[in-house]
């Protein structure tokens, strides 16, 4: 259950995604006690691009719009920290932000996909699940890892959400993505930021191997 009244946020220097998995670990006293409150309460809190400000010390400005964040895994270490894995539910905008707690939390409001046109919507779609195969191609080039195991989801706005997800480009250009509201406009964005990649590694000794994180593959394999 949302409390929209009064959401919890987590400004990070990261872009979360509905349907896309976060690993994070929370090391901060404020940042422990709302994981702790949202464990509690069952509740996700809201994981929001930093607009000014740092993760760490003084509270950062966060970006208008960002996304509620489920607790899927959760391990406490000795000391208090913690390992905790997030998936991403659904998109908010914040209305008002509080600063009576140790962490930020907002007044927020759903922030909602608008109908696409179908035959755009199809042929975007088309585009994008096709760009994105060769995209991965160099990813996985220095993985060992087949290509052939991964499924891409079938269903257009979650194939534009993992696309934005693993798409190593700029958090600035992922949170446009996050802000649009027509699933086919993402997807048409994403071809031209998937073409301009494939550009990129293509030009950089030959279509060499990209290196890719463990939080990258991750989310790659969320998409199974």
């Amino acid at each position: 259950m949302v409390n929209y009244e009064d959401l919890p946020l987590f400004p990070l220097h990261v872009v979360l995604f509905p349907e896309m998995p976060l690993p994070l670990h929370i090391f901060e006293p404020r940042y422990r006690e709302m994981i702790l409150r949202c464990r509690e309460e069952n509740s996700p809190f809201g994981v929001v691009l930093i607009g000014s400000g740092e993760e760490t010390g003084a509270e950062a400005v966060p970006q208008a719009i960002g996304t509620t964040a489920r607790i899927m895994q959760f391990e406490e270490m000795p000391d208090g920290r913690m390992n905790i894995l997030v998936f991403g539910e659904m998109r908010f905008q914040v209305a008002r932000t509080f600063r009576d707690k140790p962490y930020l939390s907002a007044h927020v409001r759903p922030f909602s996909e608008e109908a696409s046109e179908p035959g755009g919507l199809r042929e975007a779609t088309e585009r994008a699940a096709e760009l994105f195969r060769q995209y991965l191609r160099t990813l996985f080039a220095s993985t060992g890892r087949p290509l052939s195991t991964l499924q891409l989801p079938q269903d257009p706005e979650y194939l534009s959400y993992a696309i934005a997800s693993v798409l190593q480009v700029p958090s600035a250009d992922k949170q446009c993505l996050l802000e649009l509201t027509d699933t086919a406009a993402r997807l048409t964005r994403e071809c031209d930021l998937l073409r301009a990649e494939i550009e990129a590694q293509g030009s950089v000794s030959g279509m060499t191997a990209v290196k890719v994180s463990a939080q990258e593959l991750s989310k790659l394999a969320s998409l199974n």
